[in-house]
């Protein structure tokens, strides 16, 4: 094998340059050429990683980093249910929590702002869009937490965060370019339910606990705020035997003809124990969206053949149903 290493070493040295050169040249224009394609075919692959990479950066979750542009976006909570605040009254008066949400067109939330009572210039903010469409959603009201807010078909409360009085606004928002200032008008989308009872708390009783179904307690913000799950809700409340009266609050579905059912526990020791002192249950309780539903009677200790007088007031609305069972 070194022999002929060496022989071809020899050879290939003895050929004359006339023979060599032709060989050569169309050796080097073959490997110029094929250079010359890997290249366009590398620069091809360079341009479409960077297309790619260009186009996975277009949906930025603005909620999770601060804006780096100066805001074009001015939003101002002003009223609620049409009625402008007096000199006297401020946004804290009806609310302690404020959601500030915005959807792209493909309906995902790009930003969020949760504020409370106590922040700055609760009520108010300001924030950078680019040019384009989107769905802006404001949710004010007075629950433990936040509500759940990634789908815009279904924002909702749960039974930890509770159920309170809550208002909505939700529109299309276009930004093209010129800055936006806006004043929000927010309406009521929940009814509420009223007891007023003729009885006593019963003296060992420390909680109580209204665990009721027919209503919902999410809403679709694209549909007008209306409920769109039947939920399970509950409600508790500490006793104090000073009470004269408990709340609670559903979001009505699409038709405005809701009937909840409704059980009334008290417990000794917690709502946690099985102590149960009272319970009692109520049907066919009528709610509609912006009433109050006044129940009145005996709560605790229902007295055979007198029902629940049933009412639903007109101190959110200017209508007034009244209901009997």
């Amino acid at each position: 094998r070194k022999r002929m290493v060496s022989l071809f070493g020899r050879g290939f040295d003895s050929l004359q340059l006339h023979e060599v050169r032709p060989r050569r040249e169309g050796i080097n224009f073959k490997l110029n050429k094929m250079r010359s394609n890997h290249f366009c075919h590398l620069s091809a692959l360079i341009c479409e990683m960077l297309l790619l990479a260009a186009t996975s950066c277009e949906k930025v979750n603005l909620s999770e980093s601060p804006d780096s542009e100066q805001p074009n976006v001015v939003l101002r909570v002003s009223r609620f249910e049409q009625i402008p605040f007096p000199s006297t009254r401020t946004v804290g008066d009806i609310c302690t929590r404020i959601s500030f949400l915005v959807y792209d067109r493909y309906g995902d939330r790009i930003r969020q702002q949760n504020q409370q009572l106590g922040d700055e210039d609760f009520g108010e903010t300001n924030f950078f869009l680019p040019s384009g469409h989107y769905f802006l959603v404001v949710v004010a009201h007075s629950s433990n937490g936040n509500p759940t807010s990634t789908n815009s078909r279904r924002i909702g409360f749960t039974n930890k965060t509770g159920y309170t009085d809550t208002f909505l606004y939700a529109d299309s928002l276009v930004v093209n370019g010129e800055d936006i200032e806006k004043g929000l008008t927010l309406k009521r989308i929940v009814s509420m339910v009223r007891f007023q009872f003729d009885d006593e708390v019963p003296a060992r009783s420390d909680s109580i606990r209204f665990y009721y179904t027919g209503g919902s307690g999410a809403f679709d913000a694209v549909d007008d705020g209306w409920g769109v799950v039947n939920s399970k809700q509950s409600q508790f409340y500490g006793v104090t035997h000073q009470e004269r009266h408990f709340d609670i609050y559903t979001i009505p579905h699409a038709g405005d003809n809701d009937k909840l059912m409704v059980t009334v526990t008290t417990y000794h020791n917690g709502a946690n124990s099985v102590d149960i002192i009272s319970e009692r249950e109520i049907e066919n309780i009528p709610v509609r969206r912006n009433k109050i539903t006044l129940c009145r009677g005996y709560l605790f200790s229902p007295v055979y053949g007198v029902d629940f007088d049933i009412t639903i007031l007109d101190r959110w609305d200017n209508d007034t149903i009244d209901f009997e069972f």
